[in-house]
């Protein structure tokens, strides 16, 4: 029968695995980066016609987004690509010194996929329509918003969902 023989444990060997330890969690949070919140809103009042503007109204409610949203630690503000949009945006960006980054309405899913390798608080100006598709690949739940609503803020934390308003 063959004798097992255990060797004495030095400093080094705990060191090592500590070492381990301490190097899988930082790459961990590295390789499986989150972001902490994602804030979607649909753009603010708009003029009539192709590819409009804010009204007056609208860039009032495009001010009032940036002390709104001025406890959140916002990284990353999304927009699609159109004037009603990029204004609602624009005062935050200003504020914060944020890029703009713009994504394709018509790519909702590739959006979501590349939002959720980004880490801190991330801002989508969205539509009627593509804000609450967006809310629901984040976070799985159903929100609604109307032609008519200007207001509704979404706050999506994990599988969370909660309503805010900009008026």
């Amino acid at each position: 029968m063959a004798e097992i023989v255990s060797q004495p444990v030095g400093k080094g060997f705990y060191i090592m695995r500590l070492l381990t330890v301490i190097l899988f969690l930082l790459l961990s949070n590295t390789v499986f980066a989150s972001p902490d919140t994602f804030i979607l809103l649909r753009h603010a009042e708009k003029k009539e016609g192709p590819n409009p503007s804010l009204t007056e109204a609208g860039q009032a409610r495009a001010e009032r987004l940036v002390t709104l949203l001025k406890d959140y630690d916002i990284k990353h503000i999304f927009s699609s690509n159109y004037n009603r949009t990029l204004e609602t945006a624009k005062p935050l960006s200003d504020k914060l010194a944020i890029t703009v980054t713009h994504y394709n309405p018509r790519q909702l899913s590739a959006l979501a996929t590349q939002l959720k390798t980004l880490k801190g608080t991330i801002v989508i100006v969205g539509h009627s329509n593509t804000t609450p598709e967006m809310v629901k690949l984040l976070s799985g739940l159903n929100v609604s918003v109307s032609e008519s609503e200007f207001h509704k803020v979404f706050v999506v934390k994990g599988k969370s969902v909660t309503e805010l308003s900009s008026n």
